[in-house]
């Protein structure tokens, strides 16, 4: 991955570059036409002086420059030399054979033949030479400047003048020494500007981009500030009001999520919803206890691995397979069984293209439950009063005919079993009464009252003394005179009343009943504990089911309606208690009543 660089080290080096490249062609135009400006300038003078020694060499040069002796070319180079000395310039005399026969500053005799030389080349042709070059003799840079030396048209000679152009070099040198300083010192000043420069103009956009980061990380409330310069400002602004838009936009979403939660959360019916993939994309708490896991640890996961029972696995399947609505019931197997009443509606997307399914659970058990125990109500009322009814109506016909042969004594036992019959019948009614008037209470807010519970305890036995002394049954009552609880007294005392007459009922003769109340912490017990016959443990779960006996025979001699018990647990139920049996077989049972102190 290519590493980011930050701006300002984009911006300033491109400054810098410019302003280098700037200030290079500057100094490089600038010494370049400086040299040019010093070059033409001795120029002119070495012509100047070429042009003056031209005129004053005509007067010097032998008429015949074939026929020139020692003393002549001796006079020659002694006046070069002169005007050397006065000029400071190198003054040289080349005849037309490029013989050199005066020289400022060398020495003639160890000079070669300047035939070839490219000045005297152009003087020897009329004209004036010019030529920049190194001179072996005097070992320099030089520059030439050659004029012919004409006389009545005729070419007596060349008069060249020189210059050292080191001298030259030496003045550029300086100047564009004086340059680079200059050029450094501007450089180094740019730098500085330009860099203060690319800081005003990039420290708002790291702040800006500061702030952006904020913005990332969710920092909405945050506010960016506003640069001087226009486009950054309308940036900024525009930046600002994004975050203000997205921040309620975020808020909305958040108030409307946590709403769909709340709501989600709070709903009795389970519900999942699934992709097409079988991932459970959500799932309620009621939904997540269906498959006993805890809502946080189903999300995501394949909905085959948690849902492990095979008609759930069947329907969702279907559910996906379909666009259709779906609805079945299923059994989900446990310690109870739990009947669960499914509709499926397919899930789509804001393009209408299928994204999965939404499964919503009804637990249907009560209700499922409350069918059956109507149903079995229903058949064991039937059952219930037909039997005394068809016995009534036997004995009825019975006496009919008797009344015939006028037989007295068997009418009045069958007159007896009528009545007991009857006695039943009213006993049951009244017991459905109490049971229905249980069930509209249930759920109701009455205000109970404060009751001493042994006056309470001492009703309910005073009601049931016949039965008591008929059997010469024993009461024990251990409650304090001043324990007292809220209770509804007249219901409460109908429960104690049905477990003492249960108890009297199925104690044999001369047998104690115990009758214990305590407080406890935040509860009041009341325990009943008789000395009977007791119960087998595989029917205590179900003692309190309506119409439900242990022995069916026994039950209908003593004439038990089989709603006795089924009626104390609705009272208790109403007072917020709960009430518990324990018993063993021939050795007795005992009931607890626990309801809130």
């Amino acid at each position: 991955m290519i590493k980011k660089k930050k701006l300002i080290w984009q911006i300033f080096p491109s400054f810098l570059v410019i302003i280098v490249l700037s200030l290079s062609s500057v100094t490089y135009y600038s010494t370049y036409y400086f040299k040019n400006f010093f070059l033409k300038n001795s120029e002119k003078e070495l012509t100047a002086r070429a042009e003056l020694l031209q005129i004053n060499f005509v007067d010097i040069l032998p008429d015949d420059i074939l026929d020139v002796d020692q003393e002549q070319i001796r006079h020659i180079d002694e006046y070069c030399r002169d005007i050397g000395k006065k000029t400071g310039t190198r003054v040289t005399i080349i005849f037309p054979s490029g013989v050199v026969a005066g020289d400022s500053f060398g020495d003639i005799k160890m000079m070669e033949n300047h035939m070839k030389r490219p000045e005297i080349m152009e003087a020897l042709k009329r004209k004036k030479g010019v030529s920049i070059r190194y001179s072996l003799t005097l070992d320099k840079n030089m520059m030439y400047i050659a004029l012919p030396v004409i006389n009545e048209g005729r070419l007596m000679a060349v008069v060249r003048t020189a210059v050292s152009v080191s001298a030259i070099d030496n003045k550029i040198r300086s100047v564009r020494n004086n340059i680079l300083i200059a050029l450094g010192l501007t450089i180094l000043a740019a730098a500085i500007a330009s860099l203060f420069v690319t800081r005003r103009i990039t420290h708002p956009i790291e702040q800006m981009k500061a702030g952006a980061a904020k913005f990332a990380k969710g920092n909405l409330n945050e506010r960016l500030v506003v640069p001087g310069a226009e486009e950054l400002s309308e940036l900024a602004v525009t930046m600002n009001r994004m975050a203000e838009n997205l921040d309620k936009k975020i808020k909305d979403f958040e108030n409307r999520s946590m709403e769909l939660e709340a709501v989600h959360s709070s709903m009795q019916e389970g519900v999942i919803a699934i992709d097409k993939d079988e991932r459970i994309i959500t799932i309620n708490d009621a939904g997540a206890k269906i498959f006993d896991f805890p809502a946080s640890q189903l999300k995501a996961r394949y909905v085959l691995e948690v849902a492990r029972n095979f008609g759930l696995q069947k329907f969702i399947q279907r559910a996906l397979a379909t666009h259709e609505p779906v609805e079945d019931d299923i059994v989900i197997t446990r310690d109870e069984d739990m009947i669960l009443n499914i509709h499926s509606t397919a899930l789509s997307d804001f393009g209408e293209n299928p994204m999965g399914t939404l499964i919503i659970f009804h637990d249907i058990t009560r209700i499922r439950r409350l069918e059956r125990m109507h149903k079995d109500f229903a058949a064991n009322v039937s059952h219930e009063l037909k039997t005394p009814l068809t016995a009534i109506k036997g004995f009825i016909e019975t006496l009919q005919e008797m009344m015939v042969a006028n037989d007295t004594e068997q009418s009045e036992n069958f007159l007896k079993i009528i009545e007991k019959n009857v006695n039943r019948m009213i006993e049951l009614i009244n017991d459905l009464l109490a049971l229905s008037r249980l069930e509209r209470l249930q759920g109701t807010d009455i205000q109970f009252e404060n009751q001493p519970m042994a006056t309470l305890i001492q009703g309910a036995i005073n009601t049931c003394h016949s039965s008591i002394n008929a059997k010469n049954i024993t009461i024990n009552i251990d409650c304090p005179e001043e324990l007292t609880a809220r209770v509804d007294p007249i219901l409460m005392e109908q429960a104690i009343i049905n477990i003492v007459d249960n108890a009297v009922k199925y104690n044999p003769e001369g047998r104690q009943i115990t009758i214990t109340v305590t407080r406890q912490d935040h509860s009041m017990d009341i325990v009943i504990k008789d000395n009977g016959t007791g119960i087998d443990k595989e029917h205590l779960s179900k003692i309190f089911n309506r119409f439900y006996r242990v022995d069916k025979a026994r039950s209908r001699h003593e004439g038990g309606t089989g709603l006795g018990l089924a009626i104390v647990k609705h009272i208790v139920q109403y007072h917020n208690g709960k009430i518990d049996v324990t018993s063993i077989k021939d050795k007795g049972s005992s009931f607890k009543i626990s309801i809130p102190a």
